[in-house]
């Protein structure tokens, strides 16, 4: 059932309409992070051999959303990941800040973490009104809807 539902929600927004560039920022906040050692991480030398994989300081990505200007309509706001796994949901305001916490940008990148990520803004009876698509590729390269904004 759920199967169901997130093939039908996909196809019920790619229909709505973008978000007027000027009625959104969006901000990237890079900081650098010490990513978790994993035991079983590995990197292998030339000659068969193997050395634990280091961990170090990382690049890691917040994207702060604020949302500028609100059509009457736009009541709430959700941000799903490519998966359409909810990531937030809340009642919209104009003003409003919506920090979303990324992580590496090596995973972005390498698609080991969500990579596209969908901010809806709803009606009162929770159908999209308009979205706003964040997409990073695998060259490092981000998308805001639909236009390239830069590299990460």
């Amino acid at each position: 059932m759920n199967l169901i539902y997130a093939v039908a929600l996909f196809f019920a927004f790619q229909d709505t309409p973008y978000k007027a560039n000027e009625e959104f920022e969006l901000k990237l906040n890079f900081e650098f992070r010490q990513r978790p050692h994993d035991p079983n991480a590995y990197k292998f030398n030339g000659d068969g051999s193997s050395i634990p994989q280091p961990t170090g300081q990382l690049p890691y990505l917040k994207v702060n959303l604020k949302l500028l200007k609100l059509s009457a309509a736009e009541t709430r706001v959700r941000v799903v990941n490519h998966e359409q796994q909810n990531i937030l949901s809340k009642k919209a305001q104009e003003g409003q800040l919506l920090e979303l916490d990324l992580g590496f940008t090596d995973d972005l990148k390498g698609r080991v973490s969500s990579h596209e990520y969908t901010a809806l803004l709803l009606d009162s009876e929770k159908k999209p009104v308009s979205r706003i698509v964040i997409l990073f590729q695998e060259d490092g390269s981000y998308l805001v809807n639909g236009e390239k904004r830069g590299k990460i």
